[in-house]
């Protein structure tokens, strides 16, 4: 299975549409780890937290719940993973 890490490109694709969608939207702080990668980012004044596996999962957890669910999808399109979990349904 191929990593699927967020790279620099990426990355700067993920805040170009966290951008478009929230215009204040800030990454605060980036955190590597040997098997994911989190990601704490300000959105509309609240913080969310975003977990990018190496295998391409992704999850999401802050408040409003619906902020952190669409910035799972945002980062799974970015990634190329969300057509996959799609055609699983």
């Amino acid at each position: 299975m191929p990593t699927r890490w967020l790279t620099t490109e990426t990355l700067v694709k993920l805040v170009k549409r966290l951008r478009e969608r929230w215009p204040g939207a800030e990454v605060e702080k980036i955190v590597q780890k040997r098997n994911k990668q989190i990601l704490y980012i300000r959105i509309e004044g609240r913080m969310v937290k975003l977990i990018v596996y190496r295998d391409g999962r992704v999850r999401a957890f802050g408040e409003p719940e619906g902020v952190a669910l669409a910035l799972r999808n945002i980062a799974e399109r970015v990634l190329g993973v969300g057509e996959h979990r799609a055609s699983e349904g």
